[in-house]
Protein backbone atom coordinates (compact mmCIF):
# COMPACT_ATOMS: atom_id res chain seq x y z
CA UNK A 1 0.00 0.00 0.00
CA UNK A 2 1.49 3.40 -0.68
CA UNK A 3 1.76 5.73 1.91
CA UNK A 4 0.30 9.47 1.57
CA UNK A 5 -0.28 12.54 3.84
CA UNK A 6 0.92 12.08 7.36
CA UNK A 7 2.09 8.20 7.08
CA UNK A 8 4.22 9.25 3.97
CA UNK A 9 5.83 11.88 5.82
CA UNK A 10 6.23 9.66 9.61
CA UNK A 11 7.79 6.93 7.28
CA UNK A 12 10.25 9.40 5.80
CA UNK A 13 11.53 10.17 9.11
CA UNK A 14 11.42 6.69 10.55
CA UNK A 15 13.51 6.08 7.72
CA UNK A 16 15.98 8.85 7.57
CA UNK A 17 16.60 8.59 11.44
CA UNK A 18 17.16 5.01 11.44
CA UNK A 19 20.13 5.49 8.94
CA UNK A 20 21.57 7.69 11.13
CA UNK A 21 20.36 8.79 14.16
CA UNK A 22 23.53 10.46 15.26
CA UNK A 23 23.55 12.68 12.60
CA UNK A 24 20.41 14.44 12.88
CA UNK A 25 18.65 17.01 15.59
CA UNK A 26 15.65 15.40 15.92
CA UNK A 27 12.72 17.98 16.45
CA UNK A 28 9.97 15.78 15.19
CA UNK A 29 9.22 13.24 17.85
CA UNK A 30 6.33 12.47 19.96
CA UNK A 31 7.42 9.68 22.72
CA UNK A 32 7.51 11.22 25.64
CA UNK A 33 10.29 12.62 27.17
CA UNK A 34 11.00 9.74 30.95
CA UNK A 35 11.55 12.68 33.45
CA UNK A 36 13.28 10.60 36.74
CA UNK A 37 10.61 11.15 38.68
CA UNK A 38 8.20 9.30 36.16
CA UNK A 39 10.74 6.50 35.72
CA UNK A 40 10.84 5.98 39.62
CA UNK A 41 6.33 6.65 39.95
CA UNK A 42 6.45 3.41 37.34
CA UNK A 43 9.43 1.55 38.92
CA UNK A 44 7.62 1.65 42.35
CA UNK A 45 3.94 0.73 40.96
CA UNK A 46 5.87 -2.36 39.25
CA UNK A 47 7.66 -2.77 42.30
CA UNK A 48 4.44 -3.35 44.65
CA UNK A 49 3.51 -5.87 42.06
CA UNK A 50 6.59 -8.10 42.51
CA UNK A 51 6.74 -7.55 45.74
CA UNK A 52 3.47 -8.47 46.76
CA UNK A 53 3.00 -11.42 44.47
CA UNK A 54 0.58 -10.33 41.54
CA UNK A 55 2.43 -10.74 38.50
CA UNK A 56 1.81 -14.31 38.21
CA UNK A 57 -2.45 -13.63 38.21
CA UNK A 58 -1.75 -10.28 36.13
CA UNK A 59 -0.24 -11.47 33.17
CA UNK A 60 -2.06 -15.53 33.10
CA UNK A 61 -5.07 -14.67 33.28
CA UNK A 62 -7.52 -12.78 30.41
CA UNK A 63 -10.03 -9.66 31.94
CA UNK A 64 -12.86 -8.35 30.96
CA UNK A 65 -13.08 -6.18 27.52
CA UNK A 66 -14.66 -3.34 29.59
CA UNK A 67 -10.80 -3.20 31.35
CA UNK A 68 -10.43 -4.34 35.55
CA UNK A 69 -12.62 -3.32 38.40
CA UNK A 70 -9.96 -2.33 40.01
CA UNK A 71 -8.41 0.56 37.70
CA UNK A 72 -11.81 1.18 36.95
CA UNK A 73 -13.41 2.13 40.44
CA UNK A 74 -10.09 4.22 40.70
CA UNK A 75 -11.07 6.64 37.71
CA UNK A 76 -14.77 6.88 39.59
CA UNK A 77 -13.14 7.55 42.78
CA UNK A 78 -10.75 10.07 41.42
CA UNK A 79 -13.48 11.57 39.43
CA UNK A 80 -15.64 11.78 42.20
CA UNK A 81 -13.09 13.43 44.84
CA UNK A 82 -11.60 15.69 43.06
CA UNK A 83 -14.48 16.94 40.09
CA UNK A 84 -17.58 15.90 42.42
CA UNK A 85 -18.13 13.63 39.17
CA UNK A 86 -19.94 10.60 40.06
CA UNK A 87 -19.59 7.61 37.20
CA UNK A 88 -20.60 3.54 37.25
CA UNK A 89 -18.67 1.29 35.91
CA UNK A 90 -21.02 1.25 32.72
CA UNK A 91 -19.32 4.68 31.83
CA UNK A 92 -15.54 4.02 31.62
CA UNK A 93 -13.39 1.67 29.30
CA UNK A 94 -10.18 0.84 29.17
CA UNK A 95 -8.42 0.48 25.59
CA UNK A 96 -5.36 -0.82 24.32
CA UNK A 97 -3.95 3.21 24.23
CA UNK A 98 -5.43 6.39 22.63
CA UNK A 99 -4.87 5.38 19.04
CA UNK A 100 -7.28 2.23 19.40
CA UNK A 101 -9.64 4.21 21.26
CA UNK A 102 -10.03 6.66 18.42
CA UNK A 103 -9.93 3.50 16.00
CA UNK A 104 -12.68 2.07 17.81
CA UNK A 105 -14.90 5.70 18.03
CA UNK A 106 -13.88 6.64 14.74
CA UNK A 107 -15.29 3.79 13.15
CA UNK A 108 -18.31 2.68 15.32
CA UNK A 109 -19.88 6.37 14.94
CA UNK A 110 -18.79 6.69 11.89
CA UNK A 111 -18.75 5.34 7.69
CA UNK A 112 -20.91 3.58 5.96
CA UNK A 113 -24.03 2.86 7.69
CA UNK A 114 -27.11 0.18 7.09
CA UNK A 115 -28.74 2.92 4.78
CA UNK A 116 -25.44 3.02 2.51
CA UNK A 117 -24.74 6.73 3.47
CA UNK A 118 -21.36 8.17 4.55
CA UNK A 119 -21.38 9.45 7.89
CA UNK A 120 -18.12 11.53 8.51
CA UNK A 121 -16.40 13.03 11.62
CA UNK A 122 -16.52 16.45 11.98
CA UNK A 123 -13.04 18.39 13.70
CA UNK A 124 -14.81 21.43 14.48
CA UNK A 125 -11.24 23.42 14.39
CA UNK A 126 -8.65 22.60 12.10
CA UNK A 127 -5.58 21.90 12.34
CA UNK A 128 -6.23 18.80 14.40
CA UNK A 129 -4.39 15.53 15.23
CA UNK A 130 -2.93 13.83 11.60
CA UNK A 131 -3.54 10.47 13.03
CA UNK A 132 -7.41 10.76 13.24
CA UNK A 133 -7.13 10.33 9.55
CA UNK A 134 -5.26 7.18 9.78
CA UNK A 135 -7.21 5.25 11.91
CA UNK A 136 -10.51 5.57 10.04
CA UNK A 137 -11.55 2.33 8.02
CA UNK A 138 -13.28 4.18 5.08
CA UNK A 139 -11.72 7.10 2.80
CA UNK A 140 -13.48 10.52 2.94
CA UNK A 141 -14.41 10.17 6.49
CA UNK A 142 -12.61 13.57 8.23
CA UNK A 143 -13.30 16.77 7.95
CA UNK A 144 -12.70 19.72 9.43
CA UNK A 145 -13.40 23.44 9.59
CA UNK A 146 -10.78 26.16 9.21
CA UNK A 147 -9.82 27.92 11.96
CA UNK A 148 -10.22 32.07 12.42
CA UNK A 149 -6.39 33.10 12.54
CA UNK A 150 -6.09 36.20 15.66
CA UNK A 151 -2.33 37.44 15.94
CA UNK A 152 -1.50 38.27 18.90
CA UNK A 153 1.61 40.45 18.45
CA UNK A 154 4.67 40.41 16.31
CA UNK A 155 5.26 37.00 16.25
CA UNK A 156 2.49 35.31 18.26
CA UNK A 157 -1.09 34.05 17.27
CA UNK A 158 -3.72 32.11 18.28
CA UNK A 159 -6.80 29.97 16.48
CA UNK A 160 -10.06 30.36 17.50
CA UNK A 161 -13.17 28.41 16.72
CA UNK A 162 -15.07 29.98 13.52
CA UNK A 163 -18.49 29.29 15.32
CA UNK A 164 -20.20 30.60 12.15
CA UNK A 165 -18.72 28.39 9.30
CA UNK A 166 -18.91 25.50 12.20
CA UNK A 167 -22.76 25.85 11.90
CA UNK A 168 -23.27 26.53 8.19
CA UNK A 169 -21.35 22.75 7.80
CA UNK A 170 -23.54 21.16 10.51
CA UNK A 171 -26.77 23.03 8.54
CA UNK A 172 -25.54 21.94 5.24
CA UNK A 173 -25.58 18.38 5.25
CA UNK A 174 -26.27 16.31 8.23
CA UNK A 175 -23.69 13.62 7.36
CA UNK A 176 -22.04 13.68 10.85
CA UNK A 177 -22.24 10.31 13.11
CA UNK A 178 -19.30 11.87 15.32
CA UNK A 179 -17.24 14.92 16.06
CA UNK A 180 -13.78 14.90 17.66
CA UNK A 181 -10.88 17.28 18.63
CA UNK A 182 -7.74 17.41 20.88
CA UNK A 183 -7.79 20.15 23.98
CA UNK A 184 -4.88 20.60 24.16
CA UNK A 185 -4.56 20.38 20.53
CA UNK A 186 -1.59 18.13 18.52
CA UNK A 187 -0.37 19.79 17.19
CA UNK A 188 -0.45 23.59 17.86
CA UNK A 189 -1.37 23.85 21.28
CA UNK A 190 -4.47 25.46 21.66
CA UNK A 191 -7.26 24.56 24.78
CA UNK A 192 -10.84 25.39 23.41
CA UNK A 193 -12.18 27.37 26.01
CA UNK A 194 -15.41 25.65 28.25
CA UNK A 195 -17.56 28.18 26.63
CA UNK A 196 -16.88 26.56 23.16
CA UNK A 197 -17.08 23.32 24.22
CA UNK A 198 -20.14 23.50 25.84
CA UNK A 199 -21.11 25.12 22.20
CA UNK A 200 -19.94 22.11 20.23
CA UNK A 201 -21.30 19.56 22.86
CA UNK A 202 -25.15 21.35 22.54
CA UNK A 203 -25.20 20.88 18.65
CA UNK A 204 -23.72 17.22 18.81
CA UNK A 205 -26.82 16.85 21.38
CA UNK A 206 -29.11 18.65 18.91
CA UNK A 207 -28.06 15.91 15.99
CA UNK A 208 -27.87 12.92 18.89
CA UNK A 209 -24.02 12.50 18.08
CA UNK A 210 -21.09 11.86 20.50
CA UNK A 211 -18.54 14.56 20.98
CA UNK A 212 -15.23 12.59 20.66
CA UNK A 213 -12.37 15.24 23.01
CA UNK A 214 -8.87 13.39 22.57
CA UNK A 215 -7.47 14.56 26.13
CA UNK A 216 -4.26 12.58 25.81
CA UNK A 217 -2.66 16.09 27.70
CA UNK A 218 -4.57 17.17 29.87
CA UNK A 219 -5.47 16.91 33.30
CA UNK A 220 -5.37 14.67 36.05
CA UNK A 221 -2.60 13.36 33.65
CA UNK A 222 -0.23 14.04 32.27
CA UNK A 223 -1.39 17.78 32.84
CA UNK A 224 0.18 19.23 29.93
CA UNK A 225 -2.05 22.06 30.38
CA UNK A 226 -0.23 25.55 30.42
CA UNK A 227 -3.45 27.31 31.20
CA UNK A 228 -6.38 26.32 33.69
CA UNK A 229 -8.59 23.59 32.50
CA UNK A 230 -10.32 21.09 33.76
CA UNK A 231 -12.08 17.75 32.37
CA UNK A 232 -15.50 18.64 30.42
CA UNK A 233 -18.54 16.40 30.93
CA UNK A 234 -21.95 16.49 29.32
CA UNK A 235 -24.37 13.34 28.00
CA UNK A 236 -23.41 13.51 24.98
CA UNK A 237 -19.24 13.97 25.32
CA UNK A 238 -17.16 11.05 25.77
CA UNK A 239 -13.69 11.66 27.21
CA UNK A 240 -10.75 10.01 26.22
CA UNK A 241 -7.50 9.60 28.37
CA UNK A 242 -4.54 8.45 27.98
CA UNK A 243 -1.31 7.25 30.38
CA UNK A 244 1.18 7.47 27.20
CA UNK A 245 2.52 11.06 27.53
CA UNK A 246 2.87 10.14 31.38
CA UNK A 247 5.12 7.80 30.89
CA UNK A 248 3.95 4.53 30.04
CA UNK A 249 3.77 4.53 25.99
CA UNK A 250 4.52 0.81 25.60
CA UNK A 251 1.86 -0.33 27.63
CA UNK A 252 -0.93 1.31 25.63
CA UNK A 253 -3.57 2.35 28.06
CA UNK A 254 -6.39 4.49 27.00
CA UNK A 255 -9.16 5.43 29.31
CA UNK A 256 -12.63 6.22 28.18
CA UNK A 257 -15.45 8.02 29.89
CA UNK A 258 -18.98 8.54 28.40
CA UNK A 259 -22.62 7.25 28.78
CA UNK A 260 -23.13 3.56 28.45
CA UNK A 261 -24.92 3.40 25.22
CA UNK A 262 -21.66 5.39 23.49
CA UNK A 263 -19.38 2.88 25.63
CA UNK A 264 -20.78 0.00 24.87
CA UNK A 265 -20.51 0.04 21.34
CA UNK A 266 -16.90 0.65 21.63
CA UNK A 267 -16.32 -2.48 24.03
CA UNK A 268 -18.21 -4.58 21.69
CA UNK A 269 -15.87 -3.83 18.77
CA UNK A 270 -12.30 -3.61 21.42
CA UNK A 271 -13.63 -7.50 22.43
CA UNK A 272 -13.70 -8.76 18.64
CA UNK A 273 -10.40 -7.10 18.09
CA UNK A 274 -7.71 -6.78 20.89
CA UNK A 275 -10.26 -8.28 23.92
CA UNK A 276 -8.59 -6.08 26.55
CA UNK A 277 -5.69 -4.04 27.32
CA UNK A 278 -2.60 -4.95 29.11
CA UNK A 279 -3.30 -5.92 32.66
CA UNK A 280 -0.04 -5.14 33.93
CA UNK A 281 -0.21 -1.24 32.72
CA UNK A 282 -3.77 -1.44 34.18
CA UNK A 283 -2.66 -2.48 37.70
CA UNK A 284 0.61 0.04 37.58
CA UNK A 285 -2.08 2.68 36.69
CA UNK A 286 -4.42 1.76 39.54
CA UNK A 287 -1.75 1.66 41.97
CA UNK A 288 0.06 4.83 40.96
CA UNK A 289 -3.70 6.65 40.81
CA UNK A 290 -4.41 5.16 44.09
CA UNK A 291 -1.35 6.39 46.18
CA UNK A 292 -1.89 10.26 44.52
CA UNK A 293 1.49 9.82 42.79
CA UNK A 294 0.14 9.94 39.02
CA UNK A 295 -1.37 13.17 39.46
CA UNK A 296 0.79 14.54 41.68
CA UNK A 297 4.29 13.99 39.31
CA UNK A 298 2.25 14.96 36.44
CA UNK A 299 1.62 18.61 37.70
CA UNK A 300 4.80 19.39 39.51
CA UNK A 301 6.97 17.46 37.22
CA UNK A 302 5.63 16.67 33.71
CA UNK A 303 3.90 19.91 33.36
CA UNK A 304 7.20 22.19 34.72
CA UNK A 305 9.01 19.95 32.40
CA UNK A 306 7.32 21.06 28.62
CA UNK A 307 6.77 24.61 30.33
CA UNK A 308 10.07 25.36 30.43
CA UNK A 309 11.09 23.31 27.10
CA UNK A 310 8.68 26.13 25.24
CA UNK A 311 10.14 28.90 26.78
CA UNK A 312 13.76 27.69 25.77
CA UNK A 313 12.25 26.85 22.29
CA UNK A 314 10.40 30.70 22.30
CA UNK A 315 14.03 32.08 22.97
CA UNK A 316 15.63 30.34 20.55
CA UNK A 317 13.52 31.91 18.22
CA UNK A 318 13.71 35.20 19.22
CA UNK A 319 17.77 34.97 19.34
CA UNK A 320 17.99 33.30 15.80
CA UNK A 321 14.98 34.17 14.05
CA UNK A 322 15.08 38.33 12.02
CA UNK A 323 12.20 40.35 12.61
CA UNK A 324 11.70 41.28 9.29
CA UNK A 325 10.22 37.48 8.38
CA UNK A 326 6.57 37.46 9.51
CA UNK A 327 7.07 34.40 11.78
CA UNK A 328 4.27 33.55 14.53
CA UNK A 329 4.77 31.00 17.06
CA UNK A 330 1.26 29.59 18.59
CA UNK A 331 0.52 30.65 22.00
CA UNK A 332 1.52 27.87 24.08
CA UNK A 333 -1.57 26.83 25.89
CA UNK A 334 -0.44 22.89 26.29
CA UNK A 335 0.72 19.39 24.71
CA UNK A 336 3.76 18.78 23.91
CA UNK A 337 4.11 20.28 20.62
CA UNK A 338 5.20 24.08 19.19
CA UNK A 339 3.64 25.32 15.97
CA UNK A 340 5.45 27.66 14.01
CA UNK A 341 3.09 29.66 11.18
CA UNK A 342 5.84 31.12 8.66
CA UNK A 343 3.51 33.53 6.75
CA UNK A 344 3.95 33.81 3.02
CA UNK A 345 6.51 31.31 3.34
CA UNK A 346 7.83 30.96 -0.71
CA UNK A 347 7.63 27.24 -0.65
CA UNK A 348 4.99 24.56 0.24
CA UNK A 349 5.85 22.88 3.99
CA UNK A 350 7.11 19.31 2.41
CA UNK A 351 9.70 21.05 0.58
CA UNK A 352 10.55 22.98 3.42
CA UNK A 353 10.81 20.11 5.33
CA UNK A 354 13.35 18.77 2.78
CA UNK A 355 15.13 21.54 2.87
CA UNK A 356 15.56 21.34 6.62
CA UNK A 357 16.57 17.92 6.25
CA UNK A 358 19.21 18.53 3.79
CA UNK A 359 20.42 20.21 6.91
CA UNK A 360 20.30 17.56 9.44
CA UNK A 361 17.05 19.09 10.96
CA UNK A 362 13.86 17.06 11.54
CA UNK A 363 10.62 18.55 11.78
CA UNK A 364 6.76 17.79 11.00
CA UNK A 365 5.11 19.79 7.61
CA UNK A 366 2.15 20.97 8.60
CA UNK A 367 -0.45 20.20 5.96
CA UNK A 368 -1.49 16.47 6.92
CA UNK A 369 -2.88 18.07 10.26
CA UNK A 370 -5.36 20.13 7.79
CA UNK A 371 -6.88 16.53 7.08
CA UNK A 372 -7.11 17.62 3.45
CA UNK A 373 -10.37 20.06 4.05
CA UNK A 374 -7.94 22.93 3.60
CA UNK A 375 -6.41 21.81 0.93
CA UNK A 376 -6.78 24.81 -0.98
CA UNK A 377 -5.13 27.44 1.59
CA UNK A 378 -1.98 28.50 2.02
CA UNK A 379 -1.71 28.70 5.46
CA UNK A 380 -2.15 24.99 5.95
CA UNK A 381 1.30 24.74 4.31
CA UNK A 382 3.20 27.39 5.94
CA UNK A 383 3.23 25.73 9.37
CA UNK A 384 5.54 23.34 10.66
CA UNK A 385 5.17 21.55 14.23
CA UNK A 386 8.03 21.21 16.48
CA UNK A 387 8.74 18.87 19.10
CA UNK A 388 9.50 20.04 22.73
CA UNK A 389 10.78 16.23 23.58
CA UNK A 390 14.41 17.20 22.36
CA UNK A 391 17.20 18.87 24.72
CA UNK A 392 17.69 22.47 25.11
CA UNK A 393 20.85 22.38 22.82
CA UNK A 394 19.14 20.40 19.75
CA UNK A 395 16.36 22.95 20.60
CA UNK A 396 18.89 25.86 20.26
CA UNK A 397 20.94 23.95 17.39
CA UNK A 398 17.77 23.34 15.91
CA UNK A 399 16.45 26.92 15.79
CA UNK A 400 19.45 27.92 14.04
CA UNK A 401 19.41 25.75 11.31
CA UNK A 402 15.70 26.78 10.77
CA UNK A 403 16.25 30.00 11.05
CA UNK A 404 19.39 29.90 8.27
CA UNK A 405 17.33 28.06 5.82
CA UNK A 406 13.94 29.92 6.50
CA UNK A 407 16.11 33.27 6.00
CA UNK A 408 17.65 31.69 2.53
CA UNK A 409 13.75 30.58 1.34
CA UNK A 410 12.49 34.30 1.70
CA UNK A 411 16.16 35.89 0.58
CA UNK A 412 15.51 33.28 -2.93
CA UNK A 413 12.26 34.51 -3.38
CA UNK A 414 12.93 38.03 -3.36
CA UNK A 415 15.31 37.77 -5.87
CA UNK A 416 13.33 36.04 -7.84
CA UNK A 417 10.16 38.98 -7.46
CA UNK A 418 12.88 41.41 -8.45
CA UNK A 419 15.22 39.68 -11.30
Amino acid sequence: MNKVGVRAIMHDIQEVLNSDPSKYINLSAGNPTLLPEVYKMWEDSLSNILNNGELGNIVSKYGSSYGTYELIDCIREYFYNNYDVKLERENILITSGSQNLFFLALNSFCGTNDKNDLTRALIPMLPDYAGYSGVALEKNIIEGIPPLITKIDNHTFRYELDKESFLERVMENRDIGAMVLSRPNNPCGNVLSEKDILFISNVCSELNIPLLIDSAYAPPFPAINFVDMNPILTDNIVHCMSVSKAGLPGERIGIAIGKPQYIKVMEAFQSNISIHSSRLGQRMVADSLQNGQLPFISVKYIREHYKQKYLTLKKALTIFMPDDIPWFLHCAEGSLFSWLWLENLPLEDKEFYNKLKEQNLIVVPGNSFFHDSYAVSMHARECIRISLTATDDDIMRGIEILSNVTKECYKESISISTS
